[in-house]
């Protein structure tokens, strides 16, 4: 019943964050998960839910997933006493944005029996009009304004000002 010793900065660069060496992120509705991917590369230990969209963390050896309470007890309290695992060189290959980009592509592409089938569906369509509406709602100050209730950051209004500047 004693309180974990934690401290909970909120929103900060994580290169400011190289003397901690365990990340939790006990979300289950976080579909990226950057920023375990992000700690994981740091070569942090991280403490997340046996989740479909942990599946890809699981690999890593930093990686300590919990199914319930005492589990996640159990792998806190180990990695609170042994150093994370340095990244092997394999490993480190899996976060660059080459391999993301490769596993993307490998996750997005289809056959031609499903866009066949997607064609005679009139699926083709839909999906053209879904990428001109996610197009055009995050430019320009519309999008700023939606990047910002949502929490993220500007673009519109950043690259404007910075052609300012020149």
């Amino acid at each position: 019943k004693n309180p974990i010793p934690a401290t909970f900065p909120g929103r900060v660069d994580h290169a400011i964050l190289k003397d901690y060496d365990v990340f939790i992120n006990p979300s289950l509705s976080e579909v990226l998960c950057t920023t375990t991917a992000e700690a994981l590369a740091m070569g942090k230990f991280v403490i997340i839910p046996v989740h479909p969209s942990n599946t890809f963390f699981m690999q890593f050896p930093n990686c300590l997933a919990y199914r319930n309470k005492f589990e996640f007890s159990s792998n806190l309290h180990w990695a609170l006493s042994h150093d994370p695992a340095p990244l092997s060189l394999v490993e480190r290959q899996i976060f660059t944005w080459e391999a993301a980009s490769e596993r993307l592509v490998q996750a997005s592409a289809i056959t031609r029996l499903e866009a066949r089938d997607r064609q005679l569906l009139g699926n083709i369509k839909l999906d053209e009009r879904i990428a001109w509406f996610h197009n055009e709602i995050g430019k320009g100050a519309m999008g700023d304004t939606l990047r910002r209730l949502l929490g993220v950051g500007l673009i519109f209004n950043e690259a404007n000002s910075d052609i300012g500047k020149k």
